[in-house]
Parts: C-alpha cells; structure tokens; sequence
C-alpha cells in the first residue's frame, strides 16, 4: 500500500511538472491574461483524453490548442501519456511527445521521449529512476539523456535521499 502511494505521488509530481513544461510551451509569455477550457473524456472513472482549447479574447470562439491522452496499466495507474498538438495549417493533431511509467519492484522508471514526424517514431530523451526500500521510502533517484549518437543512456545526476535518522543527526 505504501508503495502504491508513494508511486502515485511520483507519477503525479512527474506529471504535473511535464504538464507546466507543456503549458509554458503553448502559452504566450508575454500574454497572461489567457483563458483555457479543458474538453474530457473520461473511461471507468478516469480521464483517457483531454482537449485543451484557448477561448479567444472579446469572443466565444475556441481554438485548440493541445491534446492529452492517458493509459493505465492494471492497477489503474498511469503508465502513459501521449501529448498533441494543434496543426493549424493541416487542421489536426500532430504528435510531440511521450511520457511512459514503468513499476518494477522497488523501481519506478518514466521515460520522456519526442515525437520525430520525418521519422514517424518517439525518439527517447530523458529517463528518471526511482528506488524506493520496502517501506515505500525512496532511497536513490537517477537522471539520465538520451545520447543522440551511441542509442545509450547516460547518467546526468544521481542522488541518495538521506534517511530521517541522518537529517537529524547531531555532530557530538
């Protein structure tokens, strides 16, 4: 149980954090005052597709802007994310990217990659490793890149999550 909580809140923190990366890429910067309107659907409860549309200023008209699909492994955890975007000139949704999360044991692995329309396939970019102990408590997490020339991932950053007893160990 510890674990199913402590995997959902990484996925959910990963999610947000790859939504607001979405979102800063769709909106404007130098325009604030947009207003968005979220289009749903929903299967067994939980959201499969989300159309976002930006409602257009002094009018009621909607224009799309990005596009969100959602898969769930067994367990009803989300084990995919497709984003889309808005193609004005061919009036359709293009690819862009793919966050894909992976539980084994210990391990939760999300995997980022972007879409590369000449090629037709996701091209791997970023990939984050958590491991967590028994108790559902993460130990390490591990950042890797995709590097472009050799197919291999490589270890950006690593880091060791201190245990409670160590942050408050006194020096005597």
């Amino acid at each position: 149980m510890k674990a199913t909580m402590f995997i959902s809140k990484v996925i959910v923190l990963v999610t947000l954090f790859l939504s607001v990366c979405g979102w800063a890429s769709a909106a404007n910067s130098n325009d604030d005052e947009r207003k968005f309107i979220n289009n749903d659907v929903l299967k067994d409860g939980k959201v499969v597709s989300r159309e976002v549309y930006e409602l257009e200023e002094g009018s009621s008209a909607l224009s799309p802007v990005k596009k969100f699909e959602y898969a769930y492994d067994e367990a009803q955890q989300l084990k995919e994310k497709t984003t889309h975007k808005w193609n004005s000139s061919s009036m359709k949704w293009v690819k862009e990217s793919l966050l894909s999360i992976s539980r084994t044991g210990t391990e939760t692995i999300v995997e980022y990659a972007l879409w590369v329309p000449n090629k037709r396939v996701f091209s791997p970019s970023d990939k984050f490793v958590y491991v967590t102990n028994p108790e559902d408590n993460m130990i390490t997490q591990y950042s890797y890149k995709m590097n472009k020339r050799t197919k291999e991932w490589e270890l950006q950053k690593s880091a060791k999550v201190p245990t409670i007893d160590n942050i408050f160990a006194k020096a005597e």
